[in-house]
């Protein structure tokens, strides 16, 4: 997401809520990122078990993005 500022620019509390679950979708998909580095380290021609769960885990962060910027634009638009 880009960090931009916006003068009078309206965050609302769902809008804090949707950064926040980004924020913690960001924090999971870098944990399951890291050990797949390590899996892959240690087991270099074995498919990574949580492959899955790292798919799954950007199309979240992808939806969660597009409805702050939904949202974000509803509230801003100029």
């Amino acid at each position: 997401m880009r960090n931009r500022s916006f003068q009078n620019e309206i965050v609302t509390a769902e809008m804090r809520q949707v950064k926040s679950m980004i924020e913690q979708t960001v924090k999971e998909r870098d944990a399951i990122k890291g050990e797949m580095e390590v899996w892959y380290i240690e087991n270099p021609k074995k498919y990574f078990p949580k492959m899955e769960t790292l798919f799954l885990t950007d199309a979240t962060l992808s939806e969660l993005d597009s409805s702050y910027k939904r949202l974000w634009d509803y509230h801003n638009k100029k």
